[in-house]
């Protein structure tokens, strides 16, 4: 029988940890990660366009 003791939240991405992080790596190493992440986004908003309606676009602009 599992546990919530057996369940281990992973670290969050904000901190003192996070900084000593990113603290290590090269800016060229945050600009090639930055780029490919960007064109990962671009891909993913690509693959799931087919699922966007008009509504969904007004609705989603009217939250701004």
């Amino acid at each position: 029988m599992t546990t919530s003791s057996d369940h281990q939240t992973p670290p969050k991405a904000s901190g003192e940890h996070w900084y000593e992080l990113t603290a290590t790596l090269a800016p060229e190493s945050c600009e090639l990660f930055g780029d490919w992440l960007s064109q990962e986004l671009q891909a993913l908003e690509s693959e799931l366009e087919q699922f966007t309606t008009q509504r969904s676009v007004h609705n989603a602009e009217r939250a701004r």
